[in-house]
Formats: C-alpha cells, sequence, structure tokens
C-alpha cells in the first residue's frame, strides 16, 4: 500500500479552493482531493501498516484551527510544477506534525529531511508559464480561509491511476483534549 498521513479540509473549504480553478493548458487542478499532507509514508507492506495505526493512535494532539492565507509554487527555480495555497504559522500543526514524524521515525521510517511547509496542493503542472502563474497568484493576493478546525488527522492510501491518484480513508484519528 502506498501510504500518507493528512489533515483532511471541510467540503466548505473544497468549495472554495475548486472555486479557484481557471483553465490553463498544462494545469491539472485537485478538486476534491485537497488535504494538507503531514507525512508521506510511500509502499508500506500490511504488517508496517497496521504497525503505523497502532502508533499513530498514541498520538494526543488537542483540537485546533488553521488558516489559509496566501499561494505559491515549487520548485522556485526553474518551470513550476505544484500550485499550493499556504497555511499561516501555526504552532498546533507544527507540532502535530513533528509527533507524526517522531512516530513514524520510531518504527522505521526515514526522517523527512526537508522543513516542513505546510501547504494544499491545488494543480499539478506541466509547462506552464512562470508568469501564468505569478499572474493567478497576483489575482488571487487576498484570499484567505480563516479559522479551520482541525479535528482530526487521517491515514490514507494513495492509488496511482492515469488520471491521477485516489485517496482512500484507510483510519481517522480524532484530536482529543490532553
Amino acid at each position: 500500500m502506498r501510504l500518507f498521513i493528512a489533515l483532511p479540509l471541510p467540503d466548505s473549504v473544497k468549495e472554495h479552493l475548486s472555486a479557484l480553478k481557471q483553465p490553463n493548458e498544462g494545469m491539472r487542478w485537485q478538486d476534491g482531493k485537497y488535504h494538507l499532507t503531514l507525512k508521506f509514508l510511500g509502499d508500506t507492506e500490511d504488517g508496517k501498516a497496521r504497525e503505523v495505526q497502532q502508533t499513530l493512535g498514541k498520538i494526543n494532539v488537542t483540537p485546533f484551527t488553521m488558516s489559509l492565507d496566501g499561494f505559491g509554487y515549487f520548485p522556485k527555480r526553474g518551470q513550476p510544477k505544484v500550485l499550493w495555497v499556504g497555511v499561516e504559522e501555526n504552532k498546533q500543526l507544527f507540532e502535530l506534525q513533528k509527533k507524526i514524524e517522531d512516530a513514524c521515525s520510531l518504527i522505521g521510517f526515514e526522517p523527512e529531511s526537508r522543513p516542513f511547509k505546510p501547504h494544499i496542493t491545488l494543480a499539478r503542472m506541466n509547462g506552464v508559464a512562470k508568469r501564468d502563474v505569478m499572474s493567478f497568484i497576483n489575482q488571487h493576493k487576498q484570499f484567505q480561509i480563516p479559522e479551520i478546525p482541525v479535528k482530526e488527522f487521517v491515514l490514507y492510501e494513495s492509488k496511482l491511476h492515469s488520471d491521477g491518484a485516489i485517496h482512500i480513508r484507510v483510519r481517522t484519528f480524532l484530536l482529543k483534549k490532553c
């Protein structure tokens, strides 16, 4: 199974993000698949997947809110490949991500070498000019979604298909008051 851990988004937030969609050759919008990835595990054997579930079930973090603000793209140099919406600095989000990263490291997953950059992928791009990406970002400078409730995180399975990945919930972990 190809696994990752993410925050799901409420339908109302997904609708706001879907409303940003613009026709543009080379942009594959992530309609309906919006989430905030906390840890990508990759191909994982069934036994290891059960161990992941047991380990994640022990994480305690109090529910919190987060706000979306601003757009960007990866990579900064060269041809843009990913258009994303950013997440305002959030101590509780970083705490949750660190606990997940530490828990996964304890059971044998490689820690992420790059710093955590919370974002939600809006579109994957192939051959889109940087000026078109910047035009989109400039059009939506005022975009913000405040106070999104975060009450759970999810272990997802990602099944790859020719028209993109399908994400299937394996298990939901509710945040609870510590």
